[in-house]
């Protein structure tokens, strides 16, 4: 089976690191994959050398959208290049192109976040939706039932047991503290702010709390100067875009993700494999991938102080930390593993090819 998969975006998200991972998982069931995307420029351009690097084909068209004709265009010389049995497409920009390009290749959407505009998805034969959360938002639109799926997103859990935690904190400086990370985009949908006035609630009690914040966005300078306003600013560690996310997990001692809204909440589950602590909130796939109080804990969303609260039950006992970041690491390795990712995934390509290939 040929499979086409396309993204419109270059970046470093969650999205684009799905569809790298998926086509390692597919070629690993001897599946023949490429990727469709554009080619990206400067700094936006981490998606094409990690598919390089992985070795997986990738075709380059033209950037635009669904009403841009040089990217229709170009969309369909890449269909015609490699002439796949099935389009999987990610995210509404691309699922509308592949509708508007008028191939006749049957297309798979995944909706990645929260659905606001059903419109694209009607080019589907099949949505995959990566939690339940999604997919009760497409529901929500009246799209129908038996036309969506939910699977997941998966990571490579050994990825993420593999850094050497003293060195890494000893370079960063870290030594004599007690590190949150959260890995997100610096915009109002993380809800950083929340974690930045926790931190300053906490700061009299706690005094070597840090907050590191991975990630770069439209908030950064009111995060800035939020952090100043509280007298937290030395306390609040604006690390930028980091290409080493494992290294970050190793160093720290618990992750939070004070998120308003997500689609699934990939780097939660990155620290949860990391055997970490982890706090988060009751949106996309995070109440999903925690049992409150079993491994992990689940805060009311925009709320710093349910979330200082339960910073400061972790902070205060060392043990539950350590049961809660063990029990972590189990339910990452069990439930969302990257080699059932793909198998289900292509049952759904089954489905609308109605053919019964072996996994």
């Amino acid at each position: 089976m040929k499979i086409l998969h396309l993204i419109a975006s270059t970046g470093t998200g969650g999205a684009e690191r799905h569809v790298l991972d998926l086509c390692r998982s597919q070629q690993a069931l001897g599946l023949t994959v490429c990727v469709t995307l554009p080619a990206g420029n400067g700094l936006d351009n981490h998606l094409n050398t990690a598919l390089d690097e992985a070795g997986i084909p990738r075709i380059n068209i033209r950037s635009g959208g669904r009403w841009n004709l040089f990217a229709l265009w170009s969309l369909n010389q890449a269909i015609k290049t490699f002439k796949p049995d099935i389009i999987h497409a990610h995210m509404p920009k691309s699922i509308a192109m592949v509708g508007h390009a008028g191939t006749q290749v049957p297309c798979v959407g995944t909706a990645h976040n929260i659905v606001k505009q059903v419109r694209p998805f009607h080019y589907c034969r099949q949505v995959i939706c990566v939690s339940d959360m999604v997919q009760h938002s497409l529901l929500a639109l009246e799209y129908p039932r038996n036309s969506t799926h939910v699977i997941h997103n998966a990571i490579d859990t050994e990825r993420f047991l593999n850094s050497n935690r003293f060195p890494i904190r000893h370079q960063l400086g870290w030594e004599e503290y007690f590190v949150m990370l959260c890995v997100a985009r610096l915009v109002p949908a993380k809800g950083q702010r929340y974690a930045i006035e926790a931190l300053a609630a906490l700061r009299p009690s706690h005094p070597k709390l840090r907050l590191a914040l991975a990630g770069s966005g439209a908030d950064q300078a009111m995060l800035h100067a939020l952090a100043k306003r509280l007298e937290v600013a030395e306390q609040v560690l604006f690390l930028g875009n980091r290409n080493d996310v494992p290294d970050l997990l190793a160093a720290a001692d618990m992750y939070l993700q004070p998120s308003i809204k997500e689609g699934f909440g990939i780097a939660f589950l990155e620290a949860m494999a990391s055997r970490l602590p982890c706090i988060g909130t009751p949106t996309g796939a995070m109440p999903e991938m925690i049992a409150n109080g079993e491994n992990g804990l689940i805060v009311k969303a925009a709320d710093a102080q349910a979330l200082s609260e339960a910073i400061q039950s972790l902070v205060s006992q060392p043990e539950l930390c350590q049961q809660l970041a063990d029990a972590a690491r189990r339910t990452a390795q069990i439930r969302f593993s990257l080699p059932s990712q793909a198998r289900d995934t292509l049952l759904v390509y089954q489905q609308v090819l109605g053919s019964e290939l072996p996994l």
